[in-house]
């Protein structure tokens, strides 16, 4: 298969993503409670899959966003545009936390917005494009859209693989 230019930049934004905190462990500090959290997160789930995203949790994901991003604006140097995305993923954290915590909205749309793979998976992403110092530009903006797929998807795989608690056996047994 032929990859056109913009593709290969895609692609190798992706792998940049996926292998920064390897290649530049200073992130870790900012990106190691995003990453155990969703793996927490989503391992929980799949073990027990009769339980759900609640309001009350909706609310505390959307409050990541909010979090993650007051931690960029104290221990980053952000150029003018890195500011912007960081004031965004925090109003975005006010916006979606205020509409969760009053019902503003179904919960279908609460719950899919602030599931763990969006809001762990973005506010990783952003807390990579700034500590790596990538430029933000539509190349970035798709991969991380790859990116945020791909994370999603694997949840979904690793649910797959989880053995359900027994608590969650008879409670399908019970329906």
């Amino acid at each position: 298969m032929h990859l056109t230019n913009n593709q290969t930049e895609i692609q190798q934004v992706v792998e940049q993503l996926f292998v920064a905190p390897i290649e530049q462990p200073e992130i870790l500090p900012t990106v190691l409670p995003l990453i155990i959290g969703a793996v927490a997160i989503e391992l929980y789930f799949g073990k027990h899959p009769e339980e759900n995203l609640g309001w009350n949790s909706s609310v505390g994901n959307a409050i990541i966003w909010t979090a993650t991003g007051f931690s960029l604006l104290v221990t980053s140097t952000l150029t003018g545009q890195e500011r912007q995305a960081v004031y965004g993923l925090i109003l975005m954290g006010g916006i979606v936390g205020y509409m969760n915590f009053y019902h503003r909205w179904p919960p279908s749309v609460a719950y899919l917005i602030s599931s763990s793979g969006i809001v762990y998976s973005l506010a990783y992403s952003l807390v990579v494009v700034i500590k790596t110092d990538l430029i933000i530009d539509q190349t970035v903006l798709e991969a991380v859209l790859v990116f945020v797929v791909a994370i999603n998807m694997l949840f979904k795989l690793m649910k797959g693989f989880e053995t359900p608690s027994k608590e969650s056996q008879v409670f399908t047994e019970l329906k």
